[in-house]
């Protein structure tokens, strides 16, 4: 194994609570109806405009505009790692083991600063690095040729369908990790080559005791 590439959204950070948050706050303000953390659960994953789409049934620019300007400072300010995310990087850091994040948000290396883990990643992929969004292999394999590695000698973490199917896509090997809002037999079903239930099993997997 030479190298080990993440999703960012509830599978390195629990984002669920500050984009409730955030997301009630612009529905105060637009007059949208609010959303539960289980609806924002089952669409983290998605770009922003297909997540809006699933709880508004609408998307509109403007939108996008109005959260930037007001909500996104303030949901990066809540984003927290999950337990075991700092320790795991360490460990792959030490073993030489290289390390990527790869995720449907845009601008994805100012959220990864903004929880204090962008030192820990020597590739950083976006939506805005690339033309289609997972589950298409576009980022997945920018990740990979970024870290000058061929899929065959990675693994991919991610905590949702989309996550599998776009490291099968790219020909990489899938951990499906059940800290999101998929299941293990969602994550199996789907095509994920293993499935463990949080960061510190996963440091078991990749043999850290």
């Amino acid at each position: 194994m030479e190298a080990v590439l993440f999703d960012f959204d509830m599978t390195l950070i629990d984002s669920s609570h500050a984009i409730t948050r955030c997301m009630n706050g612009m529905a105060e303000d637009l007059g949208l109806p609010r959303v539960s953390r289980e609806q924002v659960l089952s669409t983290i994953g998605l770009p922003i405009e297909a997540a809006w789409r699933t709880v508004w049934g609408d998307f509109r620019p403007e939108w996008l505009e109005h959260y930037r300007n007001r909500y996104s400072a303030l949901e990066r300010s809540e984003l927290k790692p999950f337990p075991g995310a700092i320790l795991l990087l360490e460990r792959l850091g030490r073993k030489k083991i290289r390390r990527g994040v790869v995720t449907n948000r845009r601008y994805a290396r100012v959220s990864v600063e903004a929880v204090g883990l962008a030192s820990y990643f020597e590739a950083i992929v976006g939506l805005e690095s690339v033309e289609r969004p997972k589950p298409f292999p576009d980022s997945l394999e920018l990740g990979l040729k970024l870290l000058n590695v061929r899929p065959e000698g990675a693994v991919f973490v991610g905590d949702t369908d989309i996550d599998v199917k776009t490291g099968i896509a790219a020909g990489v090997r899938v951990v499906g990790i059940t800290s999101g809002n998929h299941g293990e037999g969602e994550l199996s079903a789907a095509g994920a080559w293993k499935t463990v239930p949080d960061l510190e099993a996963l440091g078991r997997l990749l043999g850290f005791e």
